[in-house]
């Protein structure tokens, strides 16, 4: 393999997203089995929140969303615009939302765990990716 997600031959499907990514993007990527994984940092970070809260959002901003399962919750993931702050104030009005910041990872579509399959609610496009503080205004109360 030659880089993330190339070599030669076929690619997988994992393989197949995570070059894409890359490719549209400029994400960084990487797969391991059937899953595909973000590192946030300088281009994109998250937003890892209850769905009900997700679905909330959604109703109020433009953003891409997707779905990861879990064995006893699902959780939404907002992609968002790299933001330099602490993220105390998300935590101080939804301690249940995770700002998932430079350096660590969140697993994109398709990846799959078990029965789980990460679907993404609203697809990336090419149009920029909001920023994190009006995503943060955004969310609705409790």
């Amino acid at each position: 393999m030659d880089g993330l997600g190339r070599r030669e031959g076929p690619l997988t499907e994992y393989e197949a997203a995570a070059q894409s990514y890359q490719d549209m993007y400029g994400w960084q990527v990487g797969v391991y089995g059937s899953g595909v994984w973000l590192v946030t940092g300088r281009q994109v970070e998250a937003l890892d929140m209850p769905e009900g809260i997700g679905a909330r959002l959604l109703d109020r901003i433009d953003a891409p969303v997707f779905e990861s399962p879990h064995d006893d919750a699902v959780r939404w993931v907002v992609l968002v615009k790299p933001h330099d702050a602490s993220p105390i104030g998300t935590r101080s009005r939804h301690p249940d939302i995770d700002h998932v910041r430079s350096g660590r990872a969140v697993d994109l579509p398709p990846s799959r765990f078990g029965r789980h399959l990460v679907r993404w609610i609203v697809e990336p496009d090419l149009l920029t990716l909001p920023d994190f503080d009006a995503v943060l205004r955004a969310l609705p109360d409790k």
